[in-house]
């Protein structure tokens, strides 16, 4: 019944089809107007013999016929404005918007095609969202590694010129903390003189906190407390919302102060020699696998700085020569002086030593430079060197101080040596024409037994008489 009740209705038709119904319907009455004029007698004596039909029923038929035609273009018309109204709206953005038109003709088959259209649209733009998303994550995982490649660099540049380890290490745990949004980062590690396991090192806004509660919790001895048996393991513990919490966790997290960490150990010829660290508070929250991976090469940067700062000091000991001048160095003087003083008991001898000191060289430094300040000390060490004999050992004592020790010599002769010394400083300078690049030194003597009976009592009696007396006057040698 259906089928036939399609196939007859008008619904079922195409716009076409409906337009030449509409047509047809709307034009009875102008024909009908058409036929009264042009043949009323015809037309009325047809009309009313054949079927006794009265004008006022034709009229009404023609009304009713007339509307039918209107209804039928209209409900086409407000469909079309309909499909355009959900056009804008879809157009503007809304592609939520759904297309309520439903039919079975050229227009229903717009609406359809408006609404797939829409649909792939939606489809287009939630891919182009999700590959948008995909790229900020991309881009920020670019920033962190190019951040972390900078940081590395930066510290490879601070070990390789031979910076201070303290130094050094604060830079480190300074770069760490910009890992995993840690609100604190932490470094232990093994203390030669102490040896024992120190905290080195803190930065974070957490680590305020911790440093204004006290630091009992970052004292680390190796396998006891959370800390310890970490240390003890050398392994990496990552404690994030995947990790499940014991004993130990907990501990830690106490200990800390936080509800994350990430702790890679550092390991310095193969012993553990400490623990690096981050952590922060964040709920839900899991670290990475770059941030595993970037801690872990924190760490051998650390590491690799522990191992340079033990190897400097082993050279240093090595080493008896100043670099910059080619005197003997301070470490060397003081083992020389020792020797010479014991040979000096032995054989009943004198033996001095002499510091000599240049009157404010800081201030030299600062206004002309380094490059003038150490031509100027190559030029007082070729002087000093000149004026020794092939027992005198001398030495550059520290950054503007000079060191000579005399064996065979008491303190007049010594005194003597000091004071041609001190002109010939002051001769050499004399010519310069900017009245504050006219160098002097003023100096002082010591000598076995009278002011000591080893190198430090000499060499701590010297420093003594020099900085007493540097008050009273430059260019002058005391005793």
């Amino acid at each position: 019944m259906s089928k036939f009740t399609n196939k007859f209705s008008i619904s079922s038709r195409g716009i076409r089809p409906k337009l030449i119904v509409a047509f047809c319907l709307m034009s009875v009455i102008p024909i009908l107007v058409c036929f009264n004029y042009i043949f009323p007698s015809w037309f009325q004596g047809f009309f009313l013999s054949k079927s006794n039909i009265s004008i006022t029923f034709l009229l009404a038929s023609s009304v009713i016929f007339a509307l039918l035609g209107f209804t039928i273009v209209k409900e086409m018309v407000d469909n079309i404005l309909k499909i355009s109204s959900d056009a804008k709206i879809i157009a503007n953005g809304d592609f939520e918007h759904k297309i309520s038109v439903k039919r079975q003709d050229e227009i229903g088959d717009l609406g359809k095609s408006l609404a797939e259209l829409t649909g792939r649209i939606k489809d287009n733009m939630s891919e182009l969202q999700t590959y948008s998303e995909r790229t900020k994550e991309i881009n920020l995982e670019i920033n962190k590694r190019v951040l972390a490649l900078s940081s590395l660099l930066h510290i490879s540049n601070l070990i390789s010129q031979g910076d201070d380890l303290n130094e050094v290490l604060e830079v480190i745990v300074e770069k760490v903390t910009q890992i995993g949004d840690a609100n604190l980062g932490f470094l232990i590690l093994f203390e030669e003189s102490s040896k024992e396991y120190v905290l080195k090192s803190m930065h974070g806004p957490k680590s305020l906190r911790l440093k204004s509660m006290g630091l009992e919790q970052f004292r680390v001895v190796m396998g006891k407390n959370a800390l310890g048996r970490l240390l003890a393991g050398r392994e990496t513990l990552v404690l994030d919302s995947r990790q499940e919490v014991n004993a130990d966790i907990e501990e830690l997290q106490k200990h800390l102060m936080v509800v994350n960490a990430l702790i890679v150990p550092v390991v310095v010829h193969d012993k553990s020699y400490g623990l690096i660290g981050i952590g922060n508070d964040n709920q839900n929250f899991t670290y990475s696998i770059s941030d595993t991976e970037l801690m872990s090469i924190f760490a051998k940067q650390t590491s690799i700085a522990v191992e340079n700062d033990i190897l400097l000091k082993k050279i240093d000991k090595l080493e008896i020569r100043d670099v910059l001048t080619g005197l003997f160095n301070e470490s060397y003087i003081r083992s020389r002086l020792d020797e010479e003083i014991k040979r000096a008991i032995n054989f009943q001898r004198p033996c001095s030593f002499v510091l000599l000191s240049l009157d404010d060289f800081g201030d030299y430094e600062q206004r002309y430079g380094k490059i003038a300040e150490e031509s100027v000390l190559k030029k007082i060490a070729t002087l000093i060197r000149e004026g020794t004999s092939d027992i005198d050992k001398a030495a550059r004592f520290s950054d503007s101080e000079f060191a000579v020790v005399l064996p065979e010599k008491n303190k007049r002769q010594s005194l003597n040596f000091a004071e041609e010394m001190r002109k010939k400083i002051e001769l050499v300078f004399q010519g310069e024409p900017d009245n504050k690049k006219r160098l002097t030194l003023s100096g002082t003597v010591t000598e076995n037994p009278i002011d000591g009976v080893s190198a430090d009592e000499l060499i701590t009696k010297a420093l003594e008489t020099l900085k007493k007396n540097s008050p009273k006057g430059k260019n002058q040698i005391w005793s």
